[in-house]
Order: C-alpha cells, then sequence, then structure tokens
C-alpha cells in the first residue's frame, strides 16, 4: 500500500459521508512522487486512515473517480472481471432478460461511475459489444476491458466508439473508433419487444442505439394505443424506433422528421421490414423550419427528443430558452386533448428547470398542458441516489387541455 493520497480533513469528513464517486482537485493535500497518471491509488485522510480506492488524474478537476470504498479489497484484472460480471447479471435480473438467447440480449451492460467503473460504458447489441471510454482510467485499461468480455460474454465484436468530446476534460486527445475484437457486421439488426431493428454501429449516434429510451418507447406504445392516437409527428426521430412503437399502438399516419439523410435512410428500413412502411413518411428537415409549416391544432400526438442542448454547466441559461422556444412551437401544434412526449437528455437541466421551461412554453400561446406521466432512462441506466449526475435523461407526458 505505497500509493496513498490524502485528502485535506475537512474534505475527507464530508466526502466519506456522502460517498460521491468524484473527489476534486481542491479536496486534495498530498499525492506521492510515484503515483502515474491513471493510476489506481488508496485514498486516505489526514491521520492516514484509508476510506477509498481510486483512478488518479492530474490534468481533471476531478483529480480522483472512486472505484471501491473498500480499501482492502484487492483491485485487479480478476476483481474487474468478476464486477462487470455481477453487474451484468443483476442488470439481466431487472430487465427480465435473464433467459433470452444471447444473441437477443440488448443493453448497457456497465453505466461508468454508476457501476463504479470510472468513464467506461459497455453496451451491448447480443453479442456485439460497443465501448466507450471517457476518462483516462478507462482508456488506459482499454485491453483489460476487452479481455473481460471475452471471458465472460464470448462475443461476436467487440467495437470502440469513443469519439466524445468529454475525452478532452481528462487530456485525451485522440477520439478513437474501431474494431477492438472480431469483424462488425455490414448490415446488422437488432431484435426488440418484436420489432426487427438496423442499427449502425460505426457511424450512428451513441453507440449506435438509444439503450436508454427502452422504457419510453414501450410507454408511447402504451400512451398512442390508451388515447387511440391517428396522427402522430416524431421530431428528431433518428432511426425511427418511435414509429414502430406508435404504429403497432394505432397511429395510421406518422411523420418521422430528421436532419439527418443517413438516419432517414435507416428510419425507412425500419419501416419497412417491420410492415409500417405506409404509415411512416420520413422527411429530411430541420425540425424548427418544419414545425413552422405545420398546421396549429392538427396533430394527435408529437414526440420531441432533441440532442442535448448543453454540456458544460455555463451555458444552461441558453439551453433553457432553446427548450422553451422549440416546446413552444410544438405545443401549438396539438390538438386538444393531444400527448406530448418532451425530452431533455443533459444532467445539467434539473426537473424543476425543465418544468419551469415547459410551463413558459405553454404560457407563450395560453396553451393548458397536465403532466400524465414522467420517465427516465431504463434501469439498465440506473444510477446510485449519490450521483445525480449519472441521471440525465427526462421525458415528460403532458397531455393539452385546452
Amino acid at each position: 500500500m505505497n500509493k496513498i493520497v490524502t485528502i485535506k480533513a475537512d474534505r475527507a469528513q464530508k466526502i466519506i459521508k456522502n460517498r460521491h464517486p468524484w473527489i476534486f482537485s481542491g479536496a486534495v493535500k498530498n499525492v506521492p512522487t510515484n503515483v502515474e497518471p491513471g493510476d489506481i491509488v488508496f485514498v486516505a485522510d489526514e491521520t492516514g486512515k484509508v476510506f477509498a480506492q481510486a483512478a488518479y488524474n492530474p490534468g481533471s478537476d476531478i483529480r480522483f473517480r472512486v472505484i471501491s470504498w473498500n480499501p482492502s479489497e484487492k483491485i485487479d484484472e480478476n476483481w474487474f472481471s468478476g464486477h462487470i460480471k455481477n453487474v451484468s447479471e443483476n442488470k439481466e435480473c431487472i430487465l427480465g432478460i435473464k433467459n433470452l438467447p444471447e444473441n437477443k440480449k440488448n443493453y448497457r451492460v456497465v453505466y461508468a461511475e454508476s457501476d463504479n467503473l470510472p468513464g467506461l460504458s459497455i453496451d451491448r447489441y447480443g453479442l456485439v459489444f460497443v465501448v466507450q471510454l471517457q476518462t483516462l482510467f478507462a482508456d488506459k485499461n482499454r485491453d483489460l476491458w476487452v479481455s473481460s468480455i471475452k471471458k465472460i460474454f464470448n462475443p461476436e465484436v467487440i467495437y470502440e466508439r469513443s469519439d466524445v468530446e468529454v475525452r478532452k476534460k481528462e487530456g485525451l486527445k485522440d477520439l478513437p473508433v474501431g474494431i477492438l475484437y472480431g469483424a462488425l457486421p455490414e448490415n446488422f439488426f437488432i431484435e426488440e419487444d418484436g420489432f426487427k431493428i438496423k442499427i449502425d454501429i460505426a457511424d450512428g449516434q451513441k453507440t449506435g442505439y438509444f439503450l436508454d429510451l427502452h422504457t419510453a418507447r414501450k410507454r408511447i406504445e402504451y400512451w398512442c394505443k390508451v388515447l387511440d392516437v391517428k396522427y402522430l409527428q416524431n421530431y428528431f426521430g433518428y432511426t425511427g424506433s418511435f414509429n414502430l412503437y406508435a404504429a403497432r399502438a394505432g397511429a395510421e399516419k406518422i411523420e418521422h422528421i430528421d436532419s439527418s439523410q443517413s438516419a432517414n435512410d435507416l428510419a425507412k428500413e425500419n419501416a419497412k421490414i417491420n410492415n409500417f412502411a405506409q404509415k411512416i413518411s420520413v422527411i429530411t428537415a430541420d425540425v424548427f423550419n418544419h414545425l413552422e409549416k405545420t398546421g396549429n391544432e392538427t396533430v394527435e400526438a408529437i414526440i420531441l427528443d432533441p440532442p442535448s442542448f448543453v454540456k458544460e454547466r455555463a451555458k444552461i441559461k441558453n439551453a433553457l430558452e432553446g427548450y422553451k422556444r422549440l416546446n413552444s412551437l410544438a405545443m401549438k401544434k396539438l390538438k386538444p386533448g393531444g400527448l406530448f412526449f418532451t425530452f431533455s437528455c443533459s444532467s445539467y437541466i434539473s426537473e424543476e428547470d425543465f418544468q419551469k421551461v415547459l410551463f413558459q412554453a405553454a404560457s407563450i400561446f395560453g396553451c393548458e398542458m397536465k403532466i400524465i406521466e414522467k420517465i427516465g432512462a431504463s434501469p439498465d441506466h440506473s444510477c446510485p441516489l449519490n450521483f445525480p449526475e449519472g441521471r440525465y435523461l427526462q421525458c415528460w407526458v403532458l397531455q393539452k387541455i385546452s
């Protein structure tokens, strides 16, 4: 136990009490000279009492990211493999997919700090695994993650999608993408809730598909069926999975609007292979422009799932203005009694702030909206109570009363 870092006395007490996984630079009193960037170190208070083990990065404001609050654990390759296996087995139980064939299991195996593996995300699409490495610690242990996935899951493919700007905050200048093991199929499909869905792992958003929206997809189907929605618009529709659930619920006219031609091509293909092409019109257009062209109070349901408007705290105000404008335009298009599914996918936007924005958006045109339901990320993206930063996705289900 020779790599011991020391935390200031007043800060250590708070850290031990709250057990938040991030320890910032201002809390650090001393780091020994033998500690290298990316190392796993023991974290102690000023009396020398060790209380955690964490990954170190001198180039980040988040100086230490806690892996374990048990100082006596031996954290090595076996620990990591065992931990990933335990986390994945628990998620399969929670999701109710434990007994599915291995090639039909789709979920987030590891969700970074929320699963005590800082900066590491592992998404599973059957036997194709996609890793994203957002921190120095995760990047430094790339080979370990590959060997662990091979040992636990016997995958056909392991692919890296670390093309995320947040790596730069960790001092990582490259954005690596590519095969780590096996060969990626040219045309790749997953099965979800009876649908066959084509996804783009190499060039699509995130790791190819929005696994975190699975619960939302099912709830959209539920509410569209309950209120017998026939005409729905899906803005920022990406590859069209929401369309499929709405179509199965009985919607007869679905307009899918996205500015990406490649995403829209996939949306068309997904509509066709699931026999819903006659119900779904795919439109390549700017969302704001298309909203302006839609007639007021003509649509029975609208899905509004934009990309994150804010990725740093300093820009929250501008983001809230953007959300207000977007939501107000969409609310105006809804018929009275219509359903409104509106999303925010930034941890910087609190529920309180988003509710205020939605109220302000409704006030612009004098709409009365009621909250029917609030939906978060799917259970494989669950986060600890003491790590609210892991909770980023909000879906508000509203009904337009007048």
